[in-house]
């Protein structure tokens, strides 16, 4: 699975509160965009049928089954990042960190598509 800091489950939990539905999870989702590289959702909600319900950080959480691939090893925190303080996903599954700026990303596995991906790749 991955990881939530505790600064970022106090604010879960914050805004878990502030909802007021003790039901709900905290839903996160992490799908692969074009030309590569992660986009996050996040919000409460309840289970659906394929879902995957866990608990990380003493949070509800709930991801469809592409999300739990994409959040494999990911960091989720929450700090001053460019002069906000919001969520940071640090995730080694990301082709926007390992891959930077190529033209053609990466596959949705992660492997270099094209050779500036496999030359930039960490």
């Amino acid at each position: 699975m991955f990881v939530i800091t505790d600064s970022a489950a106090e604010q879960f939990k914050a805004s878990a509160v502030a909802v007021g539905d003790d039901n709900l999870s905290l839903r996160i989702v992490a799908r692969m965009s074009n030309p590569g590289g992660m986009t996050y959702n996040m919000g409460f909600d309840n289970p659906g049928e394929k879902d995957i319900s866990c608990e990380i950080s003493g949070i509800s959480i709930v991801l469809d089954p592409e999300s739990v691939k994409n959040t494999k090893e990911m960091v989720i925190d929450f700090r001053e990042y460019e002069g906000i303080e919001q969520f940071v996903f640090l995730n080694p599954n990301d082709s926007k960190e390992n891959c930077k700026t190529s033209p053609d990303g990466c596959d949705p596995d992660g492997n270099p598509t094209c050779k500036s991906c496999s030359e930039t790749q960490v």
